[in-house]
């Protein structure tokens, strides 16, 4: 079994004042504690460095003004242990979560490890909604992964100095980091390997959120073709539901001109809705959730659409 003292904990984070006290809390609580936890703020304005300073001499704490690519590039290149574990300031690791992960490495030709990822008991409605559709997902992770999200992963670092981050790539950038690392080796789920991560607690920052992902992922559609339409964490059910909305909205103008578009729009809405549904039933959450989860799944296809929409106009014309 590898020791946790070969491990540096890399955390990048940007105004997180309400889940940074907790996230360093849990990282020093680690069963086995690890050779470094660096901190990297990205000159947070809410009050985040001063609650890092509080824990001056129990972590390295750091600034540096830029994107999360650039931000990751920096910290790898100060890196000397033979694994760099990521997570995020709004995560809460569990005391043996180092250990699972490592676990992972026990295989051969393994370059990464990654692990579960769940929600916190006592969020708001809205966290707890979206930590249950994302849960379902991680139930359902093949042993061997693709990609993993940087809120809980576990990198060989000289394999991950040797990929990189595009430091182009403003949002999404651990997509395309875990499919250029999975070319050099095996990525391993370690279920066990458990963080609570606190999501977007207003529906505002959730649009934003989406908006964002779905706009970026252009830029990995046409770096990583067919490849960024689906996968296990981006569903196929989910691709498909971005181009339904915007056949749902050309047959509504259609219908201006030809009433059997009126028939079209309602059927194509039937199947957007019929989606939604099958998801909302695979996560099985309580019946009085069923509603919200549809109007929720809604909002979120809006907010895709929209990305989309803003990342054709600046793909298109700032390349």
């Amino acid at each position: 079994m590898r020791k946790t003292k070969e491990i540096t904990v890399l955390v990048a984070v940007m105004n997180k004042e309400g889940t940074i006290r907790d996230c360093i809390e849990s990282l020093l609580k680690l069963d086995n504690a690890p050779a470094k936890i660096m901190v990297i703020d990205g000159y947070s304005s809410d009050g985040t460095y001063e609650i890092l300073k509080e824990y001056e001499g129990k972590i390295e704490i750091s600034q540096f003004p830029a994107n999360l690519s650039k931000t990751f590039n920096w910290a790898l290149d100060k890196i000397e242990t033979e694994y760099v574990t990521f997570t995020d300031g709004d995560c809460v690791v569990s005391p043996g979560w180092l250990t699972e992960l490592l676990k992972g490495f026990e295989e051969e030709n393994v370059v990464a490890t990654a692990g579960y990822c769940g929600t916190p008991k006592s969020p708001s409605l809205l966290q707890r909604m979206i930590g249950l559709e994302l849960e379902s997902r991680f139930r359902k992770f093949p042993k061997y992964l693709s990609r993993a999200p940087t809120m809980n992963l576990c990198v060989k670092t000289g394999v991950a100095k040797k990929v990189r981050f595009d430091e182009k790539q403003m949002v999404g950038v651990e997509v395309d980091f875990g499919w250029r690392l999975s070319k050099l080796g095996k990525i391993v789920y370690q279920p066990k390997a458990k963080v609570l991560h606190y999501h977007r607690a207003t529906l505002k920052n959730y649009f934003k959120q989406q908006k964002n992902q779905a706009e970026c992922g252009l830029r990995l559609l046409s770096k990583h073709g067919r490849r960024a339409l689906s996968d296990h964490i981006t569903t196929s059910s989910m691709t498909i539901q971005i181009p339904l909305f915007f056949l749902s909205l050309a047959f509504l103008f259609f219908s201006l001109f030809n009433q059997i578009f009126v028939l079209i729009f309602f059927l194509s809405i039937l199947i957007l809705f019929g989606i939604y549904l099958k998801t909302t039933i695979e996560i099985n959450p309580p019946k009085k959730l069923y509603l919200p989860f549809l109007g929720l799944f809604f909002f979120r296809t809006l907010a895709w659409a929209v990305g989309v929409s803003e990342g054709i106009v600046r793909f298109h014309f700032f390349p």
